[in-house]
């Protein structure tokens, strides 16, 4: 492994993220590379006070600094009135830690945590780095890219809709685990599956997708009556039981995902960011259902990149009921319509993205070191 040479020893990275896996574990990603690449980097995170990186960033090994912050509640909620004093607060916080670290570079990977601290290295003159996952970039992103050294985006039109920003297409990074090419027979046998049987991959993230699960437990018995064996991770939040029988695992979770990618001829799932980048890296055709609660509308968006390239079906929450079941049945009867889907998913992933990421973090701290 090639390391960074010696104008990046001792660079100090701030990076920021969290809320959502979405944001974070790409983040996480980068920082892990940037440690391999210079392995004296001394790399610290800043996450939101109660959400996901409170447990997640310690045991990835980092330390972290919590800020009490929250985002916007777009309908009217009594928790909007808490909110500028939370900005006030966050923003102090934000400049004692910056104050503290003295970052080489700030990394902020979207979500509201990034906006105060983001402002902070803004006003320092700090190099900013900015990461947006989704087609449709967040408001913070939007807020932010005109103080950034660079935006790295995972689509090619995110750039249309950041007018003067200096924006990198770098892709959105992934676990590594996902890079393997793992055996679609073994990995059904893994599932106590036939592995010859037309195969659905269904999940909607680690609490589960409610209208998924619906609109699946009404149909699943059609589905296994025509000969199509499903994999289904239906979240923590669902009610049914765990279920495991000839041509059905069901569960709450599944740790192996990347075995459930390689045993799928069709998958099945929300249209997250970080599930889209995996459905590149795995080459996997999909039916992409957008969350229809999510900010800006933008996992629509994402799967509308995906249908445009050929690489995915769209169909909207409302439409589930009425589309889903004519779409799996349709999908699967054409196994060259999928590896067609599937080539097109692979031609517009970016497997590097990390360590395209990491390097150009890195170059900014040797720039800044050497100016």
């Amino acid at each position: 492994m090639s390391k960074i040479g010696s104008p990046e020893r001792g660079a100090r990275l701030l990076f920021v993220a969290g809320g959502t896996g979405g944001h974070l574990f790409p983040a996480l990603a980068v920082a892990d590379r940037c440690r391999e690449l210079a392995p004296n980097t001394t790399i610290r995170f800043v996450g939101a006070r109660g959400r996901l990186e409170e447990d997640v960033v310690p045991r990835a090994g980092y330390e972290l600094d919590l800020l009490w912050i929250s985002g916007f509640n777009r309908s009217l909620s009594p928790k909007n009135v808490m909110l500028p004093i939370k900005i006030i607060r966050s923003l102090m916080q934000s400049r004692k830690i910056i104050t503290t670290f003295r970052p080489d570079v700030v990394i902020c990977a979207g979500a509201y945590v990034s906006w105060p601290v983001g402002s902070v290295a803004g006003s320092k003159n700090i190099p900013l780095v900015l990461m947006e996952s989704n087609a449709l970039p967040g408001m913070v992103v939007r807020k932010l890219a005109p103080k950034a050294e660079e935006v790295h985006v995972a689509f090619e039109e995110t750039a249309e809709r950041l007018p003067g920003a200096n924006v990198v297409l770098s892709g959105n990074p992934i676990r590594r685990v996902f890079h393997q090419k793992l055996d679609r027979g073994e990995a059904r046998r893994h599932f106590g599956l036939d592995p010859n049987r037309p195969t659905l991959f269904a999940f909607g993230g680690s609490l589960g997708a409610r209208s998924i699960n619906n609109v699946l437990d009404g149909m699943v018995g059609s589905l296994l009556a025509d000969g199509i064996q499903i994999i289904w991770q239906t979240g923590k939040s669902y009610e049914g039981e765990e279920r495991r029988e000839e041509n059905l695992y069901r569960a709450r979770f599944i740790h192996e995902m990347e075995q459930g990618y390689a045993a799928a001829d069709l998958v099945l799932a929300r249209a997250g960011a970080t599930t889209i980048a995996e459905l590149k890296g795995v080459s996997k055709p999909s039916i992409l259902v957008p969350l229809p609660t999510a900010a800006d509308d933008h996992q629509r968006v994402n799967a509308e990149a995906m249908e445009r390239e050929g690489a995915a079906r769209t169909i909207l929450d409302r439409d589930l009921t009425e589309s889903l079941y004519g779409t799996v049945t349709e999908l699967l009867a054409q196994p060259t319509l999928l590896s067609e889907m599937g080539e097109k998913a692979e031609a517009m992933a970016l497997l590097d993205a990390d360590d395209r990421i990491a390097r150009r973090v890195l170059e900014i701290v040797h720039r800044v070191k050497s100016s």
